[in-house]
C-alpha cells in the first residue's frame, strides 16, 4: 500500500489519498480527505473501522440523550427562572448547571452527523466547535458541582453564618468560566494541547 509521511507541526502524519484497507477491514480514516487527515492523531489511524450498525447505534442513541437532556435541562431553566419562590442565591447555581448540561447537547448534532456519516464528516472545524462547545460546558458543569458541594456543606456545618448571597453566587458563576476559557483558548489556538477526534471519529 503506498503511503506518504508527512510532519504536521510536531505530529507524525501518514496521508493516504486511497482507502486505507486492513487485513480484513477499513482502517479508521478511509473516507477522511487527504488534507484534513492530519488532524487526526496517528495512533487512532492503525484501528479498524468499526461496523456501520455501531456507528448508527451511537448516533440514534445519542438523538436519545440530545432530546431528553434539552427537555429536562429545559425545563429545569424555566422552573428555577420563572417561579419567584425558587429564585435564590443558591439556585442560581443549579440553573448554571442545567445551563452547562443544555448547551452540553447543542453539539451533539455534530456527533450524530459524523457517526451517520461514519467519520470525520465535518471536519476540523466541526472539530473545534465540538471541542470549543464541550470544554466549557464540562469544565463548567465540573466547577459548578464543586461550588453547589462548598455551598451545601457550609449549610450544613455553619447554618447560620454560611448563607449564599446573591452577589457570592454570582461571582462564582463568573469565575467558573474565566476558569475555563484559558485551557478552552489554548487547545482552540493550539499552543497548549489541541481538540482532535478521537476513537470512532
Amino acid at each position: 500500500m503506498n503511503m506518504s509521511i508527512r510532519l504536521y507541526g510536531n505530529v507524525s502524519t501518514v496521508l493516504r489519498p486511497v482507502a486505507r484497507l486492513g487485513p480484513e477491514n477499513r482502517l479508521l480514516g478511509w473516507n477522511v480527505p487527504p488534507e484534513e487527515i492530519h488532524h487526526i492523531p496517528e495512533h487512532w489511524l492503525q484501528y479498524e473501522e468499526p461496523p456501520a450498525s455501531l456507528h448508527y447505534l451511537l448516533a440514534m442513541l445519542y438523538i436519545f440523550f440530545t432530546i431528553m437532556s434539552l427537555l429536562g435541562n429545559g425545563l429545569v431553566i424555566w422552573v428555577f427562572t420563572a417561579a419567584k419562590s425558587l429564585r435564590t442565591p443558591s439556585n442560581i447555581l443549579v440553573i448554571n448547571l442545567a445551563i452547562c448540561d443544555f448547551l452540553m447537547m447543542i453539539k451533539t448534532p455534530i456527533f450524530i452527523y459524523n457517526s451517520f456519516m461514519r467519520g470525520f464528516a465535518l471536519g476540523n472545524l466541526g472539530c473545534q466547535i465540538f471541542g470549543i462547545i464541550g470544554s466549557y460546558t464540562g469544565i463548567g458543569a465540573s466547577a459548578t458541582n464543586a461550588f453547589i458541594a462548598y455551598d451545601r456543606y457550609n449549610v450544613i456545618t455553619r447554618p447560620l453564618e454560611g448563607k449564599m448571597t446573591q452577589g457570592k453566587a454570582l461571582l462564582m458563576v463568573i469565575f467558573i468560566y474565566l476558569y475555563a476559557t484559558p485551557f478552552v483558548v489554548a487547545c482552540a489556538t493550539e499552543s497548549w494541547g489541541r481538540f482532535v477526534p478521537g476513537k470512532c471519529l
